[in-house]
């Protein structure tokens, strides 16, 4: 009589297609947000300061806004003037939670101050205070931001 060895086999498989599919999802949101907040910061050559800190922004809502050289605004991938960029904060201000706006306000260092004093003007008048501003170190390539 001949016994025969008999291999244990558990039906246990591993499905891995909703795994693929949620690391995929992942991917295309990273993707688009990267690209989305690649769209707010515009090519500027930002103006130089020796000192400065970085703005402790944390819980309000950060709204980038560029002035151009040539005196253009540009804020959430939009061209503004002054009126429409007021218009557009008083919109975001209340729409926002109640810790409010921030805003970041990078102007290339050939722009006229008083475009970016217009801006800052605008912004204290409808209440919104923690501004800051994008700059360089001198020497160096990398932009902070001092409030």
């Amino acid at each position: 009589m001949r016994l025969r060895k008999r291999k244990n086999e558990y039906g246990c498989e591993i499905n891995i297609a909703p795994l693929i599919d949620v690391v995929f999802l992942l991917i295309i949101f990273f993707l688009t947000v990267s690209h989305i907040t690649q769209l707010q910061v515009e090519p500027l050559s930002l103006p130089e300061a020796e000192e400065g800190q970085k703005p402790q922004a944390q819980g309000y809502s950060r709204i980038i806004v560029n002035v151009r050289k040539d005196g253009r605004i540009l804020a959430l991938g939009k061209n503004h003037s002054i009126d429409s960029l007021q218009q557009m904060l008083i919109n975001e201000k209340g729409r926002s939670d109640r810790d409010g706006v921030s805003i970041l306000l990078r102007g290339d260092r050939a722009t006229n101050w008083t475009k970016i004093s217009e801006i800052m003007q605008m912004c204290t008048n409808n209440g919104i205070s923690r501004i800051s501003v994008a700059v360089t170190e001198p020497g160096k390539s990398g932009p902070r931001q001092q409030e």
